[in-house]
C-alpha cells in the first residue's frame, strides 16, 4: 500500500508541531511542516515501489537544476545555512516529489551542505598552571626562563631501598660560630646555651609570656651562607676532597622526602669540585597571629628549658641570637661540611660535653598521635642524626600554650619507637639521600648554577638551570680560597 496516497501521518501531529517550531528557530517560514509531510511521503512512496524510486531521482534532478531544493531543509525541516535563512517547499504546483539520496555517490550538493547544530560549540578548560615542565622542557612565568637540564624519577619502593646498606660516617664538629644581638657574627661558642635537666618542673608556664617583646627571625638570605663559609675558611680545613657544602637544612629536605611529598628547592652551585647547596625558601603565605604566636611558643620553650641571660619571663627573646656548629661526615661515597644550629649543650660527668635539640608539640591524643610518629618523630629524627645530637627534649602544651608535658628522647631510639608500626625507616632515608647525592654531582658541571627542586604533584626531583647569577657570599669565598683578592 502506498501511504502517501492513503494521506496517513506517519510521525502523528505532535512530530509536526514540533519541526515547525524548531524551523520557526531558525528563520524559516509555515512551509516547513508541508516539506517535512512531503518528504516522509516520498521516503515511504520511495521504499515501496521501483517507479517511485525513478521518479525521485527525475524530481531530484529537476529541483538541483532550478535551486529551489535544500538538502538541510529535506533532512530534518530546518534551513540550511548557504540560503540566507529562506525555506523552499519541494515540488513545481503543488507536486510532491521524492527525498534525494544524501548518500549517493553523485550528490554533490550533499557535500557542500554546511554543518549546523543546536548544541553549542564544546570550550575546554584551561591548562593547570604549573611551575614544572616535562624533562628537557622550560618554565617560568614572567620570572625569567629556567630550563631543565635533568631529573631524577622517585620510582624505587621504601622495599627496594631498605634493602641497600649506606654508610654514614659520625659527625666530627671542627668548627662553630655564633650570631648576637645586632647580628654581628663571632667564631666561638658565645650563644651557646646550657641545658636545664629540671625541665619538667615548668610544666604549667605560660609559653606566651614575653610574646608582645619578641624579635622575629630575619631572612638573611645568602649572606647566612656567607657566614658559613666565613667560618670554614677560618678554620683552614682544605676542601681538596670535599663533595658537598651546605647546611643541614638542604640535607634535611632531601632525606625527608623518601616518605613525606612536599614541595622544595635549593641553589646548586659548582666551584673547583665542590658543589655548594644554598638555602632557598619557597614563597609562603603572610602569617597570622596565632601563626606568629605558635612560632614563638618554640622559641618561648627554649628559653625556659635552657641558662641564658633573658629571665624566664620570656621578656627580650631574639630569634636571631643563635649558635652554629659547623661539621664534617661522609654519606655513601661523599664527604660532607654542613652548618647545623644548635639550640643548646648539656655535659657528661666527665666532662663531655653533647648537644640537645629542643622541640615542642601539641599534646597528644589517638587522633594526632600517628602523625606525630609518622612525620614529626621522623623529622626530629634526620635533624638530630645527621648532625650528631643525642637528645630530643619535646614540650607538649595546649592549644593556649601552655606547657602540658616534657619527654626526653634518645636519637638511637627513636627509630625503635615506629619500628613495630612501619611509619618509616632511617636506613629508607639514608639510602635514598645516597641516590640523590650521586645523581647530582654527576649531573652538575663546572663553574655552572642550578636550581634542585620537587614540586608538587610530580614525583620526581628536577635539575633547572639557574637564571640568577651565582651568590657573591659563594663568588668571594670561592676568590679568597684561590687568592685572587686581598
Amino acid at each position: 500500500m502506498d501511504f502517501s496516497e492513503q494521506g496517513v501521518d506517519l510521525f502523528g501531529e505532535h512530530c509536526d508541531a514540533r519541526d515547525g517550531a524548531e524551523a520557526e528557530a531558525h528563520g524559516g517560514g509555515g512551509a516547513s511542516s508541508p516539506s517535512t509531510s512531503s518528504s516522509s511521503s516520498a521516503a515511504a512512496s520511495s521504499s515501496s515501489s521501483a517507479a517511485a524510486s525513478s521518479s525521485s531521482s527525475a524530481a531530484a534532478s529537476s529541483s538541483s537544476s532550478s535551486g529551489r531544493s535544500s538538502s538541510s531543509g529535506i533532512a530534518d525541516g530546518r534551513d540550511d545555512e548557504g540560503h540566507g535563512g529562506e525555506h523552499h517547499s519541494l515540488g513545481n504546483g503543488g507536486e510532491e516529489e521524492e527525498e534525494t539520496d544524501l548518500f549517493g555517490p553523485d550528490n554533490e550538493q550533499y557535500v557542500k551542505t554546511s554543518a549546523r547544530s543546536r548544541y553549542p560549540v564544546p570550550v575546554l578548560p584551561p591548562l593547570p598552571d604549573t611551575d614544572s615542565v616535562s624533562p628537557g622542557g622550560v618554565q617560568g612565568h614572567g620570572r625569567g626562563v629556567e630550563v631543565c637540564v635533568s631529573h631524577m624519577e622517585l620510582n624505587k619502593t621504601h622495599e627496594t631501598l631498605s634493602r641497600k646498606a649506606v654508610a654514614f660516617q659520625e659527625p666530627c664538629e671542627f668548627a662553630c660560630f655564633s650570631r648576637v644581638e645586632g647580628g654581628d657574627v663571632y667564631f666561638d661558642d658565645r650563644s651557646l646555651r646550657l641545658f636545664k635537666r629540671n625541665i619538667c618542673d615548668y610544666v604549667g608556664e605560660d609559653l606566651n609570656r614575653g610574646f608582645e617583646s619578641f624579635t622575629e627571625k630575619r631572612d638573611l638570605g645568602s649572606q647566612g651562607f656567607g657566614d658559613l663559609l666565613a667560618c670554614i675558611r677560618n678554620s683552614n680545613l682544605p676542601l681538596r676532597n670535599i663533595h658537598f657544602v651546605t647546611y643541614r637544612n638542604n640535607l634535611n629536605k632531601i632525606l625527608a622526602t623518601a616518605y613525606i611529598k612536599e614541595p622544595w628547592k635549593m641553589g646548586v652551585h659548582k666551584r673547583n669540585g665542590v658543589v655548594y647547596l644554598d638555602v632557598h625558601k619557597l614563597p609562603e603565605r603572610p602569617q597570622s597571629k596565632i601563626d606568629r604566636r605558635r612560632c614563638f611558643w618554640g622559641y618561648s620553650f627554649e628559653n625556659l628549658a635552657t641558662e641564658n641571660s633573658i629571665g624566664e619571663d620570656g621578656r627580650g627573646i631574639d630569634a636571631n641570637v643563635e649558635y652554629c656548629s659547623v661539621i664534617k661526615t661522609k654519606l655513601g661515597a661523599h664527604r660532607i661540611i654542613m652548618g647545623a644550629e644548635m639550640d643548646c649543650c648539656d655535659a657528661t660527668n666527665d666532662g663531655r660535653r653533647f648537644y640537645v635539640e629542643l622541640k615542642t608539640s601539641r599534646k597528644l591524643d589517638h587522633h594526632t598521635l600517628k602523625k606525630y610518629e609518622k612525620e614529626k618523630l621522623l623529622r626530629f629524627w634526620i635533624q638530630s642524626f645527621l648532625a650528631g645530637v643525642s637528645y630530643v627534649v619535646v614540650g607538649f602544651r595546649n592549644d593556649a600554650g601552655v606547657l602540658v608535658r616534657t619527654e626526653r628522647l634518645r636519637t638511637r631510639d627513636i627509630t625503635q619507637k615506629v619500628k613495630a608500626k612501619n611509619y618509616w625507616q632511617g636506613g629508607v632515608c639514608l639510602a635514598f639521600a645516597d641516590e640523590v647525592l650521586c645523581w647530582l654531582y654527576g649531573t652538575v658541571k663546572e663553574n655552572e648554577d642550578y636550581i634542585l627542586q620537587r614540586v608538587h604533584p610530580f614525583d620526581r626531583l628536577e635539575l633547572l638551570r639557574a637564571q640568577s647569577p651565582c651568590p657573591e657570599a659563594i663568588t668571594q669565598h670561592v676568590e679568597q680560597l684561590s687568592g685572587t683578592t686581598n
